[in-house]
C-alpha cells in the first residue's frame, strides 16, 4: 500500500496523552506534524472538530484537529474490572503554531526517532 501522508508519523517515545473536548483523555498512538492517531473510549463524529490538548514536559499545547475517521478498536480493562469500548481515531490538525511545532519537534517528533543507544533509528508509521 503506498504512503498517502504528506509527513511520516512517529510513534511516541513515552506514553503521550493528549485531552479531547476538554473532559476525554486519549492516548497518542502516533503522530505527526499534520495529524495523529488517537486511541480515545468514545466516539468522535467524522469532519467534526475537536480541541486537543497535549501534555509535553515543559507544558501544554493546545491545538485544532479535524476528525478523519472513527472506527471502533476493541475492548480495555477501565481499571475498575469493567471492559469498555475504545475507538481509533485519526486526526488531521488545522493549524500548528511554530512556537508549538518546534515544541512538538523537539519533545516527541524528534525523541521518538532517537533509540537509547543513541543511533537514529526511524519510528515510521506506514500504515
Amino acid at each position: 500500500m503506498d504512503e498517502r501522508r504528506a509527513v511520516p508519523r512517529v510513534v511516541p517515545g513515552t506514553n503521550l496523552i493528549a485531552k479531547l473536548k476538554g473532559r476525554y483523555c486519549a492516548r497518542v498512538l502516533d503522530i505527526s506534524s499534520r495529524g495523529a492517531r488517537l486511541e480515545v473510549c468514545a466516539s468522535m463524529v467524522p469532519n467534526g472538530l475537536i480541541d486537543i490538548r497535549l501534555q509535553l514536559d515543559d507544558g501544554e499545547i493546545a491545538l485544532r484537529g479535524k476528525v478523519c475517521r472513527c472506527r471502533a478498536s476493541g475492548f480495555r480493562d477501565d481499571g475498575q474490572g469493567q471492559r469498555m469500548l475504545c475507538y481509533t481515531c485519526g486526526v488531521e490538525f488545522e493549524e500548528l503554531y511554530p512556537e508549538d511545532m518546534a515544541r512538538l519537534s523537539q519533545q516527541v517528533l524528534y525523541l521518538a526517532t532517537i533509540q537509547p543507544s543513541g543511533s537514529r533509528e526511524a519510528a515510521l508509521v506506514e500504515n
